[in-house]
């Protein structure tokens, strides 16, 4: 008797499904018919067996099975013994990690920041790891990572890493973004003075010293409107420019604003 072939089935296992390895053999016509037992070996150690079927069962398939797979047949008594030669079978591979941001990618400053890294394939046991760009040291060693209150050096891309005995998958890049509300909202004249001569050209500055983009910028005059931006150009001044200017600066948190005469 001779083993043909070690069969498998399905031919491509996924994450958690049933895998069958079929030990198959002709019998040979100068032997009498008895009872045969099949062994079943993983890397040369026995796996199952000596046992009646031919096949061996793996309910839930992972990445720690891939392996190579061979099955020896003999008699009960074990005068004859054939051997098949190994079967490189090839476990799942983790796939479909992504990080995912609870509730949103923008953080106000000093709010928590809770990231979860998702993964569509892969078996147990599982570990993680949590990066940041520019960091050399893992963050933790969780599926989840969080941070108490987001502070300006927490802005970034993160990413999470899978390992599933060999396999080891990573994460996109997920772009966080700490936002500051606008703070020390300054106006600075062009000439730097507060009293100007008729004729004199006058700009007006508004410079924020902290605040997160985008910044919009809103001038008013005796609590007027009367121009967008960043810089207001009165020109030449007359009396009619006689007034009290604010500049108030603006993004997703607040504003702040400042007077000048």
């Amino acid at each position: 008797m001779v083993p043909k072939r070690f069969d498998e089935g399905p031919p491509k296992p996924t994450k958690g499904s049933p895998l069958t390895l079929s030990c198959l053999s002709t019998r040979s016509s100068l032997w009498p018919r008895a009872p045969l037992l099949q062994v079943f070996y993983r890397d040369g150690q026995v796996v199952r067996g000596p046992q009646g079927s031919p096949q061996l069962l793996v309910p839930a398939v992972g990445v720690s099975h891939s392996d190579n797979y061979s099955c020896q047949v003999r008699s009960e008594g074990g005068a004859v013994q054939k051997s098949s030669t190994r079967h490189g079978v090839q476990g799942p591979s983790l796939g479909g990690v992504s990080v995912s941001k609870a509730p949103r990618a923008q953080v106000p400053l000093g709010d928590p920041i809770v990231l979860s890294c998702v993964f569509a394939m892969g078996t147990g046991p599982l570990s993680f790891s949590w990066h940041q760009e520019g960091s050399g040291s893992p963050l933790c060693t969780n599926s989840h990572l969080e941070l108490s209150q987001a502070g300006d050096n927490d802005s970034g891309q993160y990413r999470c890493r899978v390992r599933d005995g060999d396999s080891v998958a990573e994460s996109d890049p997920l772009n966080v973004t700490v936002l500051v509300p606008i703070a020390n909202a300054t106006i600075t004249p062009s000439p730097l003075s507060h009293q100007v001569r008729a004729g004199d050209l006058v700009t007006l500055h508004c410079l924020v010293q902290v605040g997160s983009a985008p910044v919009t910028f809103t001038w008013l005059c005796d609590h007027q409107e009367v121009a967008q931006g960043p810089l207001l150009e009165l020109g030449a001044v007359d009396v009619g420019h006689w007034g009290t200017y604010q500049c108030v600066a603006t993004n997703q948190l607040g504003q702040d604003g400042h007077h000048v005469f």
